[in-house]
């Protein structure tokens, strides 16, 4: 299960961000092209997704991908392993080096890629 905020500044809502995720674990990854599954993200509001995988053991981290320029700014993404139950929420840190906060495959925009670590 992916649970995402979206930030409640304007602007950081997404109609068309079409993401994928990538769940990295001990015991391997786990891809999911999310944009079927996914609306639009609305400014300060939570949603949840559920998605079946394999089990990737304890979560190290996890990526996400923009599939298209409609930037999104997420506060967090938290994600839960139905298998041990364990929930992890990583926060979308502003990054000195590439001074980006939003996703965006439009560069100007945001970062088309933003992976966070269980160290973020």
């Amino acid at each position: 299960t992916v649970t995402t905020k979206t930030s409640a500044l304007p602007n950081s809502g997404s109609g068309m961000i079409l993401p994928s995720f990538k769940i990295e674990g001990k015991k391997g990854n786990f891809s999911v092209d999310a944009s079927a599954k996914i609306g639009k993200f609305v400014t300060g509001k939570e949603q949840t997704f559920k998605f079946r995988g394999e089990d990737v053991g304890i979560v190290k981290s996890i990526e996400v991908t923009a599939g298209n320029s409609d930037g999104w700014f997420f506060e967090w993404i938290s994600v839960a392993n139905s298998n041990t139950h364990e929930i992890l929420r990583f926060n979308n840190i502003f990054s000195a080096k590439t001074k980006k906060r939003y996703l965006s495959t439009d560069t100007k925009e945001g970062a088309a890629t933003i992976r966070m670590t269980t160290q973020t």
